[in-house]
């Protein structure tokens, strides 16, 4: 019962901050780039001393926290009389004004608890993704009332995201744009190595999922498909597995990420599905270097609203019909 409270927490959470991100990129049309782990380990100890009137502060005269749209805090009262309060921070490169997420404050007036959540931009490193969902785990232990809170915010955000987006990058007609990766996406080599995508040549030997013998095979690159030109959606969601280590009995999480056009279809266990078709709970199908076995990811939440964009997108044709990316089982077109 606990493990599936706190799987249902941290995806419920996870959910929240993956459109928080989407909407403070969007309002602000800024651009973003990746936060790296130091940086992401720096940004949970920013401290603002008057969070009431402090909306915008420099850190290192290298960092911003600005206050997330200008909103006041979302306040909660208990039954235990405490009164917990959660801020919303747009977490900024003060040289380049580039996003590098979002801090979320989560701060108990009554006793002075306080403590920062910082989300990480789409693009940053799945160690640093990683990191983020431990730490939010920790947080749901530390204080019982963090989930519902967050989730309370979850609703509230999202609801205004709906509203006011036109939709138009997800409702489109499929044929608005062509089934692909972006240049960074990592094929995995038939020799366990991985390569960009941009950098993969027909006739080139790569890893592919054989279903009915779950396992690896070889798969020859038939044909590069490269599309240029125009501005492409790109769509992104993390899945993830947790185990739970001998020697601390602790659950450790191992997650990988998935960009692509909206269409682009990824083997699941019911099935191939679109982008855009896999929903929070459909399980991929992800390639454990370590034990050299296929298991299963559940997605934690995608993203259904695709601001992200890339000029030069990949597909690959192969002779298996499928090959991974960072790790996961995708389909040809």
């Amino acid at each position: 019962m606990m493990k599936h409270f706190l799987y249902t927490s941290v995806r419920s959470i996870l959910c929240l901050f993956f459109f928080l991100t989407l909407l403070s990129a969007t309002a602000q049309s800024e651009k973003s780039r990746a936060l790296t782990l130091d940086e992401y380990k720096k940004a949970k100890t920013f401290e603002i001393k008057d969070l009431e009137s402090d909306t915008y502060v420099k850190f290192e005269n290298a960092y911003v926290l600005d206050r997330f749209e200008m909103k006041p805090p979302y306040v909660f009262k208990y039954s235990d009389g405490i009164e917990r309060r959660v801020y919303l921070y747009r977490l900024l490169d003060n040289k380049s004004k580039q996003s590098l997420g979002m801090v979320a404050i989560y701060y108990t007036p009554g006793n002075g608890k306080k403590f920062n959540i910082c989300i990480p931009s789409p693009e940053s490193d799945k160690n640093v993704w990683a990191l983020y969902i431990d730490d939010l785990k920790e947080y749901n232990k530390a204080e019982s009332a963090f989930g519902s809170a967050f989730a309370y915010v979850m609703s509230r955000e999202m609801s205004t995201l709906a509203t006011g987006s036109s939709g138009a990058s997800t409702t489109g007609n499929k044929t608005d744009y062509d089934v692909c990766f972006p240049a960074n996406a990592l094929v995995t080599l038939a020799n366990g190595q991985t390569k960009q995508i941009s950098e993969i040549k027909v006739g080139e030997a790569i890893a592919s999922y054989n279903k009915e013998a779950n396992k690896l095979e070889t798969a020859i690159v038939q044909e590069i498909q490269i599309h240029e030109g125009k501005g492409y959606p790109v769509q992104t969601l993390f899945a993830a597995n947790e185990i739970v280590t001998a020697s601390t009995q602790q659950q450790v999480s191992q997650i990988t990420k998935i960009q692509a056009t909206p269409n682009h279809p990824v083997l699941t266990q019911d099935g191939r599905k679109a982008m855009n078709e896999i929903q929070s709970g459909d399980s991929i199908y992800v390639f454990d270097s370590a034990t050299g076995e296929f298991i299963t990811f559940k997605v934690y939440t995608p993203f259904t609203h695709s601001e992200e964009t890339a000029t030069k997108v990949y597909n690959l044709v192969t002779d298996k019909g499928n090959y991974l990316i960072n790790g996961a089982t995708v389909l040809d077109k």
